[in-house]
């Protein structure tokens, strides 16, 4: 299967470890997120109004395309970047219908 055919799929995952990313462009995150039976993924994320020790253990909503991963996020005027969770824990891996 070529890249352009695979299907993107959203996935809750956990958050396992938090690191400073001094390599961005704007004050980021590393996280390691556990997406269950699918492994783990690293992802860079916007430091935004988040400390370090609010997403260490906390879900959030990732989108898979392939190798790629990025966790979803809303851009509000007020807040600044908000990330997408469940309002409950589910299994890490859970597909988002």
């Amino acid at each position: 299967m070529d890249a352009g055919s695979q299907a993107t799929e959203l996935l809750v995952g956990r958050v396992v470890a938090v690191e400073g990313h001094a390599g961005a462009r704007a004050p980021s995150y590393l996280l390691e997120i556990d997406l269950g039976p699918r492994g783990h993924v690293q992802v860079v994320v916007e430091r935004g109004a988040y400390e370090e020790d609010e997403l260490d253990g906390t879900q959030v909503v990732v989108t898979l395309h392939g190798d790629e991963a990025l966790v979803l996020g809303a851009r509000s005027h007020a807040a600044g970047l908000v990330l997408l969770r469940p309002d409950r824990d589910v299994e890490d891996g859970t597909i988002v219908a």
